[in-house]
């Protein structure tokens, strides 16, 4: 059972009711008008910076310069629910994140994320990984101008939250890799530190805090040639995890008592 506090359930949940329906009414307008879709996906933007000052929360980032400007899988150890605001807030391409199946069943919110374009994930892991793997190829695909958004699939490696206080992240599963290197899309590691302070797993409690970022140099599959493609893929797979590992250490290492 999902755990509220006094000031949840009467002031900040409500307030992300009411931006979830002004954001929703926003978008379809934006389809009258026939908006491009980019035009479209800055309806998330906005709403995750009107999202983060209601519940007071901030983000900090480092090592943007490693966001390339090219297609990509991002992938971030996951602490929170403000995990994907906060990515939100980090990356101001296209963000497409996975969101289980039953979410689009949701009345209002639902349609509004299949209109960004997030991706529908089933108990099924091979539907789920054809629906990965389709996604993937549409933003290699992708044809960029110096006016479009970049366009980033999102994903939480691990494949649920962690309630470890010292940050200790979970197995990550390697699906995704296999798609990268069967893409070819490189992947973006992103290190978050401070999510578990604002809301933990299990509550809808937000606590005013920082959510730290730090934006990782990109593993390129190109880079492990030479070996099978299941070999390719788990080096990868260590090689992000060890790399986003390192991450968390040093954002403990400096902000571990603010």
């Amino acid at each position: 059972m999902l755990k509220f506090s006094l000031k949840s359930a009467l002031y900040q949940v409500p307030g992300i009711i009411f931006l979830i329906f002004i954001y929703r009414f926003k978008i379809e307008y934006d389809l009258i008008r026939r908006r491009s879709h980019d035009f479209v996906f800055g309806r998330a933007h906005a709403f995750t910076k009107h999202l983060l000052k209601l519940l007071n929360v901030k983000i900090e980032v480092s090592g943007q310069e490693h966001l390339i400007n090219k297609p990509a899988i991002i992938c971030q150890n996951h602490t929170s629910i403000m995990d994907i605001p906060a990515i939100l807030n980090t990356v101001k391409g296209k963000s497409l994140f996975c969101a289980k199946f039953e979410l689009f069943r949701i009345w209002v919110f639902g349609k509004g994320i299949e209109i960004l374009g997030m991706i529908k994930v089933y108990k099924d892991d091979r539907k789920t990984w054809k629906v990965l793997s389709d996604a993937a190829k549409k933003i290699k695909e992708t044809e960029l101008d110096n006016k479009a958004l970049t366009s980033y699939l999102v994903i939480f490696p691990e494949g649920t939250r962690t309630k470890d206080k010292d940050y200790k992240m979970g197995e990550f599963k390697r699906g995704m890799f296999s798609i990268a290197v069967k893409h070819d899309l490189p992947i973006i590691p992103i290190a978050s530190y401070g999510g578990l302070d604002i809301t933990p797993k299990g509550a809808w409690i937000f606590s005013k805090g920082t959510i730290y970022e730090k934006v990782l140099e990109p593993l390129y599959p190109a880079d492990y040639d030479g070996v099978s493609i299941k070999e390719k893929s788990i080096k990868l797979q260590n090689d992000t995890k060890k790399r986003i590992n390192d991450g968390i250490n040093e954002l403990i290492k400096i902000h571990g008592n603010s």
